[in-house]
This record gives C-alpha cells, structure tokens and sequence, in this order.
C-alpha cells in the first residue's frame, strides 16, 4: 500500500510540474493605424500564450490577417497569414523565442492594426 500512495505522489508531482498556465494578451487597436476606409464594426481579436503557443481568435471579420511578433526594438521575429471567413481560432508558435518582452501585431487588410504586449 506503501509503494501505491508514492506512486500516486509521484504522478500527481509530475502532472503538477507540466501544467501550463495561460496568461491573456491585451489587444488593442492601434491609435495611429490608417485604415482605407472606416469600419462600423470592429473585428473582435482576443490572445493569449500558453507554453510555447500563442493562441488567437479572431470574429465579425472576413479577410486575410497578417500576424507579425516583435521584439521590443522593433525586430519582426515571426510571420504568418492567415484567412479568416467570420471567425477562425489559430496558433502561433512561439518557443523560438528565448525569454521577454514582445509584441503581436494584427494587421488586416485595410490596414487596420491591432497589437499586444506579452512575455515570454
């Protein structure tokens, strides 16, 4: 019975070590952002970063986005584009990038500009 609830210590020790806690990204648009026409309704964009992954979620928008992640001295690390028909739920994969601050740029085709600020 001994060797059962160490067992049982050690799984729950193991399992407690390799969950991964999801911090959310705040995304705004940007203020300066040129946008060919006005938009009545704004795409709804939430993220947030998960290990390794950045998981977005993108609604009310039908397009292409380009995603683009930079280091704070405006170095583009990753790039990726994605289609979006209504809404679509996607990952980025960051774990390219060694430890701190970076920022995710959405940018539509209009080119209406949306970022946030995570750490890594």
């Amino acid at each position: 019975m001994k060797k059962f609830w160490l067992l049982v210590a050690a799984m729950l020790t193991v399992f407690s070590l390799s969950v991964v806690y999801a911090s959310d990204i705040i995304i705004h648009i940007k203020a300066d952002a040129q946008t060919a026409r006005p938009r009545s309704e704004l795409p709804v964009i939430s993220a947030r970063i998960a290990g390794s992954i950045c998981q977005t979620e993108i609604r009310d928008y039908t397009g292409r986005v380009s995603i683009s992640v930079e280091t704070t001295e405006g170095d583009t690390l990753i790039t990726q584009t994605e289609s979006v028909c209504d809404s679509i739920q996607f990952d980025t994969d960051v774990s390219s990038l060694i430890d701190g601050e970076y920022t995710i740029t959405y940018t539509l085709e209009d080119s209406t500009i949306f970022c946030g600020e995570f750490e890594k």
